[in-house]
């Protein structure tokens, strides 16, 4: 999609997507699926995992390497590709991860949190928005959605952790 924005030169939108980024809130990242900082993709993925795990690391550093994450993913397109490029930043930190293995319903996901004592949960999921929009909603240890301020310190956290990890690409 990128390549035919610049082949078309159709250089202003090229710019907006490339210098505008996504705001993380407490309901988390929600965004039309694409190329650039923008919208919801691999690249964009693996830096909010990044500081969401630098943030729960900073946070409690025990709870997180003891009890781990619940991800869950939804029917969109997309969903499960983004839970796996998740849950593998996980992995690559010796975190335990509880990926669900089907599309799951958003209220597992916080459950899960509850049930295992996880130090956090996330949901790929865009709700009710178009077909077209995908989301990454995170949840406290306490299985609620993030509120301030770990809303704010989640989304500085993925802005210091923009430079992806050297074997971020890496699903095993």
């Amino acid at each position: 999609e990128l390549i035919g924005l610049i082949t078309d030169k159709k250089h202003e939108e090229v710019e907006r997507i490339l210098s505008n980024r996504m705001t993380f809130g407490t309901a988390g990242l929600r965004s039309r699926m694409g190329p650039g900082y923008l919208y919801m993709n691999d690249v964009t993925i693996l830096q909010s995992t990044q500081g969401l795990f630098r943030y729960l690391e900073e946070m409690d550093a025990t709870l997180l390497k003891e009890q781990g994450v619940v991800i869950g993913f939804d029917a969109r397109h997309n969903s499960q590709r983004f839970a796996r490029r998740t849950a593998s930043v996980f992995l690559r930190h010796g975190i335990p991860v509880y990926l669900f293995s089907r599309i799951t319903p958003t209220p597992f996901v916080p459950f899960g949190v509850v049930h295992y004592g996880a130090a956090a949960g996330i949901m790929v999921t865009a709700s009710h928005n178009p077909k077209q929009d995908n989301g990454y909603k995170v949840y406290w240890k306490n299985g609620a959605q993030i509120i301030p301020p770990h809303d704010k310190g989640i989304a500085s956290a993925i802005l210091n952790s923009l430079e992806l990890d050297d074997d971020a690409w890496n699903l095993d």
